[in-house]
C-alpha cells in the first residue's frame, strides 16, 4: 500500500512502537494457539494502572451451549449511571485477544462517562468454531437483563453494545440475534472497523492485501478459523451479516470505518443496507486512518475518542417503534 496516505501523527506513533506489529502469516494459519498464548502473557505483564474508584471483577455465567463458565470482566466506577451499560467485545479476528487488552479504553469510557461496562471474554477460534463465540456474547447479554440489576444495580432497559473489528461483528450479530428474539433492550450499536461478512470481494479488500495491522490474509485466515474449511465460503446468519431479513427492527447504529482498513467497503455496505431499512444510522469514515488506529497515541485518537464519548449513549439514541 501507500504508506503517503497513512496520517501522519498516526504513521509515526506506529513507527515508533517498541514491540512487532507483524503477524506471522503461518503462524496464523497453522498454530494460532502460540498467538493466543503470546498475546495472553503480554497483557498479563504489562498491565494497566487504573483509579481505586473504578471496581474491577469478573463473572462467571453458565453457557446456554456446554454449561462452559463464560467470564463477564466488570468495569464500574463508584459513582455510575445506572442507565448506562455498556456490553462490550473486543477484537482479534476471532482467534485471539481479550478484555484486558482494552483496559485502558475502558477505564477511560467508565471514568469520563459514569458507565458500567460488561466485557465478554468469549471463546476463541478454532477451539470453538460459529456459533459459539456469537451464543456467548448472547448469553452475556441475557445475563445483563435478567441479572444486571440485582448484582451490578443497573437498568437494563437501556444497553449499549460495543465491539471492535471481530468484536463488532459480535456485537452486531447480538443484536440481529436480539432482535430475532424479540429483545428491545438494546438501544444503540456503535461498531467500530466492524468484519461484516466473509465474501472478502470488495474493492478495499482486493487493495490492501498487503495493509499493515490488518489485510485480507488475514481476514481469510480469521474467517477459516472462524467458520471451518466446510462452511468458509457459505452465506450464513449471523456469520454474513448482510444476510439478514429483519434490518428495519434493529436499534440506531454507529459505524466508524478507516480509509485505508480492507473492512472499509464491507462497512460502507452494511451502513446503506441499514438505511435503507430506515434505521438512524451514522457513518464515519476517517481519512488516513488504518484498523485498530485508536490503539496508538496521535490527534486523529484524541478526536474518535471526543466521537465515541459523545455517541455511546446519546439520548436521541431510541429505538424506532
Amino acid at each position: 500500500m501507500d504508506f503517503n496516505r497513512i496520517d501522519e501523527d498516526l504513521r509515526i506513533s506506529i513507527e515508533n512502537t517498541p514491540y512487532s506489529l507483524e503477524i506471522d502469516e503461518d503462524v496464523f494459519l497453522n498454530n494460532p494457539e502460540l498467538i493466543q498464548k503470546e498475546r495472553k502473557e503480554f497483557i498479563k505483564a504489562h498491565p494497566f494502572k487504573h483509579s481505586d474508584y473504578i471496581l474491577i471483577k469478573d463473572i462467571f455465567i453458565e453457557s446456554s451451549v456446554d454449561r462452559y463458565e463464560i467470564r463477564l470482566h466488570i468495569y464500574q466506577p463508584e459513582k455510575y449511571n445506572m442507565d448506562k451499560t455498556l456490553l462490550y467485545f473486543h477484537g482479534g479476528g476471532y482467534v485471539f485477544g481479550l478484555p484486558e487488552q482494552v483496559d485502558n479504553q475502558m477505564f477511560e469510557i467508565a471514568d469520563k462517562l459514569n458507565a458500567t461496562i460488561v466485557s465478554v471474554d468469549y471463546r476463541l477460534s478454532p477451539q470453538y468454531r460459529f456459533p459459539v463465540p456469537i451464543l456467548d456474547g448472547f448469553d452475556a447479554l441475557q445475563w445483563v437483563i435478567s441479572e444486571g440489576e440485582a448484582q451490578l444495580g443497573i437498568n437494563p432497559a437501556h444497553i449499549t453494545v460495543l465491539g471492535a473489528s471481530a468484536g463488532g461483528h459480535l456485537a452486531a450479530a447480538v443484536t440481529q440475534m436480539a432482535v430475532d428474539h424479540h429483545i428491545e433492550n438494546i438501544k444503540h450499536q456503535f461498531l467500530l472497523y466492524p468484519v461484516i461478512h466473509n465474501r472478502l470481494d470488495t474493492s478495499s479488500m482486493e487493495e490492501f492485501t498487503d495493509a499493515l495491522l490488518w489485510n485480507r490474509i488475514y481476514a481469510q485466515t480469521a474467517w477459516l478459523h472462524f467458520l471451518g474449511e466446510e462452511n468458509v465460503n457459505k452465506r450464513i446468519r449471523y456469520a454474513d451479516l448482510t444476510h439478514y431479513d429483519n434490518f428495519t427492527k434493529l436499534p440506531p447504529t454507529t459505524i466508524v470505518a478507516c480509509e485505508l482498513d480492507p473492512l472499509r467497503d464491507e462497512d460502507i455496505e452494511f451502513a446503506q443496507l441499514l438505511y435503507k431499512a430506515g434505521v438512524k444510522t451514522e457513518l464515519w469514515v476517517i481519512p488516513g486512518a488504518l484498523h485498530v488506529f485508536d490503539l496508538f497515541d496521535s490527534p486523529m485518537n484524541n478526536q474518535y475518542k471526543k466521537f465515541m464519548m459523545g455517541r455511546l449513549f446519546c439520548k436521541t439514541n431510541k429505538r424506532k417503534k
